[in-house]
């Protein structure tokens, strides 16, 4: 697998593990400098704050494409194959359409934000882009959820 192939099929994971220690090295920086020092990072908490954002949105993408969300399965898994996978199918078709609509408003969301950060001073559109592409994202690996549980329902086999 080549680099750019991996970059794009980890983008999730690299993006929000990225996020996350720039995230703490800011943080960790500033604590440093303002008890040591007594001289804060100014911008640090505000770019924390942001980075957490990107991380938490990113981490849920990263999550959906693994199926590592927290599924409640008591009634299903009592249930026969084609059951499980047409509840399944159920759920991602639900899913599909919450993060159609997410991915619609967020970027209508950003459209709309033009003001500047307080302290970073970049278009607050750059913290709230971080919406549509998660969404996205979750869309893209529930689509492929879908088709699997499709698969599934119409063979009679229920997702591994």
């Amino acid at each position: 697998m080549g680099p750019v192939r991996f970059f794009l099929k980890n983008f999730d994971e690299i993006a929000a593990g990225s996020f996350l220690v720039l995230m703490s090295a800011a943080t960790f920086g500033n604590v440093i400098l303002r008890y040591v020092f007594n001289s804060p990072i100014q911008w640090a908490e505000e770019f924390s704050r942001y980075a957490y954002i990107w991380v938490v949105f990113l981490g849920a993408a990263a999550c959906s494409k693994r199926k590592m969300h927290i599924v409640i399965d008591a009634v299903t898994s009592h249930l026969p194959g084609r059951a499980q996978a047409l509840c399944a199918l159920l759920v991602e078709a639900i899913v599909l359409v919450l993060m159609g609509a997410i991915t619609y408003y967020g970027y209508i969301l950003c459209t709309m934000a033009t003001q500047a950060t307080s302290t970073l001073k970049i278009p607050q559109y750059t913290v709230y882009l971080v919406v549509p592409i998660s969404a996205a994202l979750i869309f893209l690996h529930s689509l492929r959820g879908f088709w699997n549980d499709l698969r599934g329902m119409l063979t009679g086999e229920s997702r591994p």
